[in-house]
């Protein structure tokens, strides 16, 4: 699992999935490869969209894609690091975001049965997380 660590704020420092927003005239797959180049230095062919979750009360949409890293990686601009990362290295407790290890929880247990579904996620509120943290 490609990860960044983050060199802006909100949440600098910590590990999260290289990301950013869309551009004017630009496609979700697009913009996610986009994103990829810049904060990871890392080409990607995107495969398909894997989770999307709609953030209501903060008015935000996060959409997370599966893809096949194509080439080597390094340090963005707005990145302090990036690194490949396995299950068992993942930097759990340095995670920048809820919605990341939410993904990553879903995405090894998805990998283990060969099978990756599209999934939807709604958060109508912040204490709705509550129903998706784990022990992971």
């Amino acid at each position: 699992m490609l990860l960044c660590r983050r060199g802006i704020q909100p949440r600098l420092g910590l590990w999260t999935f290289p990301a950013g927003f869309l551009e004017q005239g630009e496609s979700t797959s697009a913009g996610a490869a986009r994103e990829t180049l810049e904060e990871a230095n890392a080409e990607v062919s995107v495969d398909s969209l894997y989770i999307q979750f709609d953030l209501v009360y903060l008015s935000q949409i996060y959409l997370f894609f599966l893809a096949t890293l194509t080439g080597t990686f390094s340090a963005g601009h707005e990145t302090l690091d990036a690194q490949l990362f396995s299950k068992s290295s993942i930097p759990r407790d340095d995670l920048a975001f809820a919605v990341v290890r939410h993904t990553l929880q879903l995405y090894f247990n998805d990998r283990e049965i060969g099978n990756f579904p599209h999934r939807h996620v709604v958060i109508p509120t912040r204490e709705h997380w509550d129903q998706y943290k784990s022990d992971w």
